[in-house]
């Protein structure tokens, strides 16, 4: 089931912070401590859980930039075109968790963000993220950057271009 109650609970948070003006190189915390609906029967919080909190985390960014007021406004939406996800150390319940969102890349058509779990000091899971904002059909990342008042260029780190090519050239099923 989906985090509704938490995601509630970040739109009326946000809605009275103020706008924080996005500075690219910036990493952008959000603090939780996973519960019980975050876990599997091991009890650590589930594998598919952490891609839920991801989410979670972008749109807390994305609120408090004023990113998420320009989506509803242009009636667009946000979309993940791709992730990959690597898991070190166990995510337990009830401790304070944060989940850090970084930007480490940006193209014609996408955003690449980096976000970690990080608990009692130590990186529990790291995920590379491509995502993008739809409105019939992908809007450009300037465009967006451009809608939040900020000029921004492209740029990606080689890690994440070599990602994304290794990405784009799997083949895809028949």
């Amino acid at each position: 089931m989906y985090a509704y109650l938490r995601l509630a609970l970040m739109v009326v948070k946000n809605t009275f912070r103020k706008r924080e003006v996005f500075d690219h190189p910036t990493s952008y915390p959000w603090t939780f401590r996973p519960g019980l609906a975050d876990l599997d029967v091991y009890p650590e919080v589930n594998n598919g859980r952490h891609f839920v909190l991801f989410d979670l985390a972008r749109y807390d960014l994305a609120m408090r930039t004023g990113l998420f007021r320009w989506v509803r406004k242009t009636r667009s939406a946000f979309v993940v075109a791709g992730s990959t996800i690597r898991y070190r150390h166990r995510l337990r319940p009830w401790r304070r968790t944060q989940i850090i969102t970084d930007l480490v890349g940006m193209d014609d058509r996408f955003f690449y963000f980096q976000q970690r779990t990080v608990q009692s000091g130590r990186t529990c899971s790291v995920a590379l993220l491509r995502t993008g904002v739809r409105r019939k059909g992908a809007v450009h990342p300037r465009e967006v950057m451009e809608g939040m008042g900020l000029s921004m260029e492209p740029f990606m780190h080689s890690w994440v271009a070599e990602w994304n090519t290794w990405d784009d050239d799997r083949p895809w099923p028949a």
